[in-house]
């Protein structure tokens, strides 16, 4: 295991795009100290701002003491595990392949942004376009799974091609919006946009929802073979208080407006 200690909260931002376990092994703790570290707008190693130190022989990276001026943690991973205690900034597990990414804190914009596999759990919140599209990219999130026991903000799930997003509290404006397949779920409030230009893909609405767009038709209350398939998968990821709401619940199709085959599911 390779242990990174943030000595003191940094004056500008740092990124940390990858530093994974994969990357580390096989280097001592002076070789770690000296790999390269962009420091706001200039470079410099990693030993300027973490104390090195490693333990057994896990591949594992342990970051303590981390900081919202954090960025890019975990992006690249693609095997082994990374832990994070405290929270991170922006693009948290970006370019996922593989691997498992636990954030004790929050996340802030674009986690798991152009993921493609693994697993991303996060005890906090997370900020806008969690699992989305990168700028100029047609697709966002396309496969693995992401999980946020908080609240998400707006643009969860743009352009979702694939993979499972599950916010236990509530997101902002415009989740699943221009998805192409995928699964989201929303535990709390669903805001409004919900699905706008969706093709494909399911949204479920565990809790209060904002109105529905009108590009989606209402098609009565389903106990749908998907939704018990869902809980048990849920049931393993350790929510099983989301799980157990997964009944028969209010069906809407669209988004009609460009003929789209997805799905809105809402509590009746």
């Amino acid at each position: 295991m390779i242990r990174l200690a943030l000595r003191e909260r940094p004056p500008f931002r740092l990124s940390l795009g990858g530093l994974t376990p994969e990357r580390l092994a096989g280097l001592g703790e002076a070789e770690i100290a000296r790999l390269p570290l962009q420091q706001g707008n200039r470079r410099g190693v990693l030993g300027d701002w973490f104390t090195v130190s490693m333990d057994t022989a896990e591949e594992r990276l342990s970051l303590v003491g981390s900081d919202d001026r954090l960025d890019d943690v975990g992006a690249g991973l693609s095997r082994g595990e990374v832990q994070v205690e405290g929270d991170v900034g922006a693009r948290a597990g970006m370019g996922m392949s593989g691997g498992r990414l636990v954030i004790a804190g929050s996340a802030g914009q674009g986690a798991a942004t152009a993921m493609s596999g693994g697993d991303l759990r996060i005890a906090g919140t997370a900020g806008d376009e969690l699992g989305g599209a990168l700028p100029g990219e047609r697709n966002g999130m396309s496969g693995g799974m992401a999980i946020v026991a908080g609240s998400a903000g707006s643009g969860v799930g743009d352009r979702l091609r694939r993979g499972l997003i599950v916010v236990a509290g509530a997101v902002g404006p415009c989740c699943g919006a221009r998805m192409s397949a995928g699964t989201i779920v929303v535990g709390g409030r669903l805001a409004e946009f919900a699905g706008a230009a969706m093709r494909r893909g399911s949204i479920l609405g565990l809790g209060e929802s904002a109105d529905i767009l009108p590009g989606f038709g209402e098609s009565g209350i389903h106990d749908l073979v998907f939704q018990r398939l869902l809980a048990q998968t849920l049931g393993r990821c350790g929510l099983p208080e989301l799980a157990a709401r997964l009944q028969p619940l209010r069906r809407w199709q669209g988004d009609l407006a460009v003929a789209g085959k997805g799905e809105i599911l809402t509590a009746p």
